[in-house]
């Protein structure tokens, strides 16, 4: 049966970010960065914490695209929350993250500032992580890339 017949059963609906978002957003975050004059790296995951796409600017920190990496995942892998929360919620209660490490899909796991997830509709798309300048400034620029794309950091 040809997809739009009747009965036939409808795809369903993308709750991820696209590739072609997915290089929007890292361009808008690379422009940000620009605009402050910094060298920074850059991760988007998908809701599952696999890579979608990374960018590491020239100049950047060597292993400041890992770090990206690992914050992102740590987002999306518990339930889509800002990087300043999961470094609270590390600090409250370190053990809460002892099993996780290897979970990463051979990326780090980093409870850290510098990632926020992305939401559209209430629906958790992925993460963009950044890394390469303090927590406050990684933070701003990845919250300024995902408003930019039109997309919000919380559901």
């Amino acid at each position: 049966m040809a997809a739009g017949e009747a009965g036939a059963l409808a795809p369903a609906p993308a709750y991820s970010l696209s590739y072609a978002q997915t290089e929007k957003l890292i361009g808008l975050a690379v422009a940000a960065a620009n605009a402050r004059h910094l060298a920074m790296s850059f991760a988007v995951v998908d809701p599952g914490g696999h890579l979608i796409a990374a960018a590491r600017m020239d100049g950047a920190p060597f292993a400041s695209l890992d770090f990206a990496r690992g914050k992102a995942f740590a987002s999306v892998a518990l339930g889509g929350q800002s990087g300043t929360t999961l470094e609270q919620r590390y600090r409250d209660d370190p053990s809460e993250y002892s099993n996780v490490s290897g979970a990463g899909y051979y990326a780090p796991f980093l409870p850290a500032g510098g990632t926020f997830p992305v939401f559209s509709n209430g629906h958790l798309l992925g993460a963009l992580g950044a890394s390469g300048a303090p927590s406050a400034i990684d933070d701003q620029v990845v919250k300024q890339a995902i408003e930019a794309l039109g997309a919000s950091t919380v559901r």
